[in-house]
């Protein structure tokens, strides 16, 4: 049986480690590209750097995941965000584009070995009735640490450049440092107050187990459900991986922004739909998880269709709001949906295997999206009455496949029944 107080303790203080090492995420993730183009590199060069990252933590996810079935979540963990820290001061040395490969894969290993193991943590800290609102709570602790991220990293190079009078290759490496330096207190609280739901077991407990698990059996109808979910992981990570090399980059080209003013933009769209992950969350626990998923998917793929139409930064600032919101609306959702769907002593593996699979989409979506801006961004396009340029092809791209995984969820999910039909309000049946 749970212990509450423990459980929530575990919630808020891995809420809390989400925040730090997000906010670390957020300081240099706007700047990340512009960064490469300094140390010589393009959209293409780029695109490969996101994907050495999402490429080991592709590798690395599932057996870390049910590394930590065997050996505790917080070991685990521990050992990550160590990594983290050290890595993000390495971030600094490299004098070329090519030097920051070895670092971004080796900090993919380090995010495989963090993310999916603090959600597996936070799944097990809680009861099955209050994993939306959980996974709600630990979504949106790390979006805000998204939101304060950029705002602080774009506040860090103005400073750097306008007081400390540094380069701007210098004053780009600046956010890096105190990076570094969120990740160790982050590991100061997992060590002194994360507690572990399930013990570490012996080595043969685990062959025990092991043997056990080879015997656990899903219905058809679950395998079936959990392999479309795989789909929509790795064409999500597809689609979000083709955005995430070239926003950056269309911002500067279209509108003229520099870094510090997209960091600013970022923050303030993120934080605007990060407000939704807590009630979206709840609400699922009440109505189930489908038709919050599938009203914040298509409307967040709507918003980025639209994106390369806008003509202000006015515009496209509203957009990326609208997006957000509706994007934090699916994101709890799909994670509860998954905790639902997967059984308690194998948790750890697979939801390892889910972000494996998110990984290997982005993998190749960043090069692809990266050779798709670099070839077509000169070049205009003409269909019927609509004229747009080749910027727009990697959002018409991700926007199209998104559509495509949602209604796949729309016909096969049939999410398990945690409340009555009495409860399930009329919104539920636009998408049954």
């Amino acid at each position: 049986m749970l212990d509450k107080k423990i459980g929530d303790r575990n919630l808020y203080l891995l809420a809390s480690l989400g925040f730090i090492i997000s906010m670390g995420f957020g300081l240099i993730i706007p700047l990340f590209p512009l960064y490469v183009i300094l140390l010589g590199g393009g959209a293409l060069e780029v695109g490969i750097l996101f994907s050495s990252f999402m490429f080991t933590r592709a590798i690395f996810a599932t057996p870390f995941g049910n590394l930590s079935d065997r050996l505790g979540r917080k070991n685990i963990i521990v050992i990550g965000i160590f990594l983290y820290g050290i890595l993000a001061f390495l971030f600094t040395v490299p004098t070329d584009w090519t030097g920051l490969l070895f670092v971004r894969a080796f900090q993919g290993v380090a995010s495989a070995m963090v993310w999916p193991v603090s959600e597996a943590l936070v799944i097990d800290s809680v009861t099955e009735e209050k994993r939306g609102h959980a996974l709600g709570t630990y979504i949106m602790a790390s979006n805000a640490g998204f939101v304060v991220g950029p705002l602080i990293g774009g506040g860090l190079i103005i400073f750097g450049q306008k007081v400390l009078f540094m380069s701007v290759l210098n004053s780009y490496k600046f956010p890096f440092y105190f990076t570094s330096i969120l990740s160790f207190i982050a590991l100061i609280l997992v060590v002194l107050w994360v507690v572990d739901i399930f013990k570490p077991m012996s080595k043969e407990a685990w062959k025990n187990n092991r043997e056990e698990m080879k015997h656990i059996k899903m219905s058809k109808e679950n395998h079936t459900m959990l392999n479309v979910l795989y789909l929509n992981a790795v064409i999500n990570g597809f689609a979000m991986g083709i955005i995430a090399v070239i926003f950056v980059l269309y911002m500067g080209d279209v509108f003229y922004l520099d870094a510090s003013i997209i960091s600013i933009i970022f923050g303030v769209s993120a934080g605007v739909g990060m407000m939704v992950n807590i009630p979206a969350g709840r609400y699922s626990d009440k109505v189930g998880r489908k038709p919050l998923i599938l009203f914040g998917g298509y409307t967040s793929r709507l918003a980025t269709l639209f994106m390369p139409f806008t003509t202000t930064i006015l515009q496209i600032s509203t957009l990326m709001v609208f997006r957000s919101l509706a994007f934090q609306t699916a994101m709890p959702t799909m994670r509860a949906l998954q905790a639902d769907l997967i059984p308690a002593k194998i948790r750890g593996k697979l939801i390892g295997f889910m972000q494996t699979m998110f990984n290997v989409g982005a993998i190749i979506g960043p090069p692809i999206g990266g050779f798709l801006y670099d070839s077509y961004k000169d070049v205009d396009f003409s269909m019927s009455i609509i004229t747009f340029s080749g910027k727009a092809l990697p959002f018409f791209l991700s926007s199209v496949l998104g559509f495509f995984t949602l209604t796949m969820i729309l016909i096969y999910i049939k999410e398990p029944k945690i409340v009555s039909k009495a409860e399930i309000k009329p919104f539920r049946k636009l998408f049954g």
